[in-house]
């Protein structure tokens, strides 16, 4: 196919148009790069070389930015003017080294003082009276509590009105204000002091006396606390005694606090536990 003059015409006509916008557009590239380099060589305040530093600028790294989106931008990328425009606008701040910063701070903060209550000075007696010496505690080493229990045989249990008729033969009473029976030094009279108590070994564990009538328990407890108001020996036969004769009448049987059978070797390793505690009391006090 032949073109005629006037197509040739217009052919040549749009190449040299084409040519003519791609000259034009190369001048406008050249022309952004130049700008660019210009600017990059212009001194900065606040980025003037430290003494041993390289005089060059900040090291290639620091040329490239990350502006998330957008991506990394060098000074050739066609948005490196744009970057440059937003830094101008808004510079990065740097933190204050001023030390008084933080205590501008801080003072800000409003803090109310507690007042301190006033200070109360009792007179002092016209007559002061002679002190009484405190008596110094005594360690947890030189006490003890000493518990046995009394059991009902296997698949039987104790009935609180028989509890009540062997307990008052063995000289122990029923305190209505603690739920315990109770052995003291007068044989349970009010006020005299507590040698040792009685509880049985059904929750809680005390007696009451109006559903005394409908107790059912597998067991009593029997405890006290050394030393007391009589010799720690004479105390612990006192409890023994009155165990043995709650077992014989109820027909239970004599055990420790863990409920095992109490033997006699068991008894008299008891025993020798009592008499080494009173005698390391008494050493103690001499």
């Amino acid at each position: 196919m032949e073109l005629d003059k006037t197509q040739l015409q217009w052919l040549v006509a749009g190449v040299g148009a084409v040519i003519v916008v791609l000259i034009y557009l190369w001048g406008i590239r050249a022309r952004l790069k130049d700008e660019l380099r210009q600017r990059r060589r212009q001194p900065s305040l606040g980025n003037e070389p430290v003494f041993g530093e390289d005089p060059d600028g900040a090291p290639e790294a620091e040329k490239v930015h990350n502006f998330g989106h957008l991506g990394r931008i060098t000074p050739d990328h066609h948005l490196a003017d744009k970057v440059l425009v937003d830094v101008e606008i808004h510079p990065i701040e740097r933190g204050s080294a001023d030390p008084d910063a933080e205590v501008l701070n801080a003072s800000s903060v409003e803090v109310t003082p507690v007042a301190d209550p006033p200070l109360t000075v009792p007179a002092a007696p016209e007559t002061a009276a002679p002190a009484t010496p405190v008596k110094p505690a005594m360690p947890d080493t030189l006490r003890m509590t000493v518990a046995l229990t009394v059991v009902a045989p296997p698949g039987q249990l104790f009935t609180g009105m028989r509890i009540q008729t062997v307990a008052a033969a063995a000289h122990l009473r029923l305190d209505a204000a603690s739920g315990l029976f109770e052995r003291r030094t007068d044989e349970g009279a009010a006020g005299r002091d507590l040698v040792f108590a009685m509880a049985h070994l059904r929750k809680p564990g005390a007696f009451d006396v109006d559903t005394l009538s409908q107790l059912r328990t597998p067991g009593l407890l029997l405890f006290m606390n050394l030393p007391g108001p009589l010799e720690d020996m004479q105390a612990l036969d006192l409890m023994v005694l009155a165990a043995d004769q709650l077992a014989r009448e109820l027909g239970g049987s004599i055990c420790d606090e863990r409920r095992s059978r109490m033997t006699n070797q068991a008894l008299l390793q008891l025993r020798s536990k009592v008499a080494d505690l009173s005698q390391r009391r008494q050493a103690q006090s001499c």
